[in-house]
């Protein structure tokens, strides 16, 4: 194996990272971890963080997920509870 492989990668991280990408990589996620670690959420749209909704906020917040699991439930159901018609093999 070739014994200057590891410093042609080694060189080429350095050129990667002195690029000047990982810098803003770095503070998104590091806003990220700030915006979760002080109970908020993060809108990726947007990039900002927003507040958890509390009390009825939050649950109205959240109806699109419960009526989903409901209507899911009722099908669920009404899939193995109703009557199927026997179908002879003649």
């Amino acid at each position: 194996m070739n014994k200057g492989i590891p410093y042609l990668l080694a060189v080429l991280v350095a050129l990667t990272l002195s690029a000047g990408w990982a810098a803003p990589v770095l503070a998104l996620f590091e806003h990220a971890y700030t915006c979760l670690q002080t109970g908020g959420g993060l809108d990726l749209a947007r990039l900002r963080c927003e507040a958890r909704p509390s009390g009825l906020c939050a649950l109205l917040a959240s109806w699109p997920f419960w009526t989903t699991a409901g209507v899911l439930g009722l099908t669920a159901i009404a899939a193995t509870r109703l009557p199927r018609r026997r179908m002879s093999l003649r």
